[in-house]
């Protein structure tokens, strides 16, 4: 006799107020509107004695500590087992601090009320449990997707070298434009949640306004097709990979951009939902704690480091991105050095990677806590052993961008020594067998 599949889901509100820092840029953005409001979404399966809670963060990263608060209160609210619980971000850049790179300090009030809120959604998804199914399908989007490093005539691999720059030969990298797709739905036929995997950067909008980006847009639009459901993005292996497109002179930016993306992927998932695989298998869940060495600044590092803050310079209030990254800028320099030397403050050499795989028949879904390069990605899927492989990045901590060995040996933002960046150059191909060897085993 066939196990029941059953599922709830639920979202909460978890939009900060006014006057918090912004993540992800090199410069302190204070929060001064709300554009649209932050969610934290949450679906949680079971079959027999096993269950699991996936959850969605309109949250730039979630650091690894947070990541246990919330599995500590989720699981003493829920029953539900902390190593069950994959908590992930969808990696906005107009959502609030929660963690120590580059620039703005983390709230902590906020923190402790998310943390409730992040358990609180689980929690309500244990309750709302029903019979159910899942349908999966895949569908390819590469309109809004590139790999945002560039090989230049000069040799070097440059990071967002601008619209229409001459130096530029081609991509030095590919894109990964699957769409995969997973519909949670009553026995009856009623949407309970919709799961949404993809990989691209998210951070289309800029400014000081707070913002899910582009997902935000994706999940009104879709809500109108499915009902008021959980639309939880998951974010693919997207460390170097964004939605600019160098040959189009056209500006992306600004919140615009943000409805075109989430219009164009919406209408992409809708078409996958035209045609699914049903799926009714024993749920399984697996992990692996794999110990990465950490690259530590060398002592000229952090002498050139102190020179650079002990200069006195002018204050700017220009907002820093990565796109700023190749004209170069001492703001930036500064942001490195004050990097440099917090780094050689750690008093550890190892990093700890939970790798998280849930499977469900043919569909597997693996939490990697960072920024994996698309590359990555792709290498987990081609050698994956199942039909549906989800890579979901950002999930359970994080340790910064994984950039492949090759990108290591070329340089590049993503390669370059700081908090957000500092496991060493094996740690991807590292990744990429432990977690195979992981899905194997199911």
């Amino acid at each position: 006799m066939q196990s029941r599949l059953l599922a709830g889901a639920y979202e909460i509100d978890i939009t900060p107020p006014v006057g918090i820092d912004l993540a992800g840029y090199f410069n302190v953005r204070k929060a001064d509107n709300i554009l649209d409001n932050l969610y934290a979404k949450s679906t949680v399966l079971k079959v027999d004695d096993t269950e699991v809670a996936i959850t969605s963060c309109d949250l730039c990263v979630i650091p690894r500590e947070l990541v246990l608060r919330i599995r500590e209160l989720a699981s003493g609210w829920s029953g539900i087992s902390k190593d069950n619980i994959m908590v992930s971000a969808t990696h906005t850049h107009t959502g609030p601090v929660t963690a120590g790179l580059l620039a703005g300090e983390v709230d902590s009030g906020y923190v402790d009320l998310l943390t409730r809120k992040v358990a609180t959604s689980i929690f309500m998804a244990k309750k709302n449990l029903r019979e159910a199914i899942i349908k999966v399908g895949r569908g390819k989007e590469d309109s809004i997707v590139f790999n945002r490093r560039y090989l230049m005539k000069d040799g070097t691999v440059v990071t967002n070298p601008g619209k229409l720059n001459p130096d530029i030969v081609k991509p030095a990298g590919p894109v990964d434009p699957e769409l995969l797709t997973v519909l949670v739905e009553s026995t009856e036929g009623d949407p309970i949640a919709l799961m949404v995997n993809y990989a691209n950067h998210i951070d289309t909008i800029g400014g000081t306004g707070i913002s899910s980006d582009y997902p935000g847009v994706m999940d009104r639009i879709l809500k109108r097709f499915l009902g008021d459901i959980p639309v939880l993005f998951l974010n693919g292996a997207e460390g170097n990979i964004n939605h600019i497109d160098v040959n189009d002179p056209t500006p992306q930016g600004g919140y615009g951009e943000a409805e075109r993306i989430g219009k164009i992927l919406a209408g992409a998932v809708i078409k996958v939902l035209s045609k699914m695989d049903s799926i009714r298998e024993r749920l399984k869940i697996k992990t692996s704690l794999l110990k990465i060495p950490l690259r530590k600044p060398s002592k000229e590092d952090i002498e050139r480091a102190k020179r650079l803050l002990s200069e006195v310079t002018e204050s700017k209030s220009k907002e820093l991105t990565a796109f700023d990254l190749a004209k170069g800028s001492i703001e930036i320099e500064r942001v490195y050095a004050k990097e440099i030397l917090l780094l050689s403050q750690l008093d550890r050499d190892l990093e700890e990677l939970e790798l998280q795989s849930i499977s469900l028949g043919d569909l597997a879904l693996v939490g990697i806590p960072g920024e994996p390069f698309v590359e990555i990605g792709l290498a987990i899927k081609e050698k994956s052993p199942f039909r549906y492989t989800g890579i979901v990045s950002l999930a359970n901590g994080y340790s910064g961008y994984i950039p492949t060995e090759k990108a290591f040996d070329e340089g590049g933002y993503e390669a370059r020594l700081a908090r957000s960046s500092k496991l060493y150059k094996g740690a991807g191909e590292e990744i990429v067998k432990e977690v195979i060897n992981l899905l194997q085993t199911f």
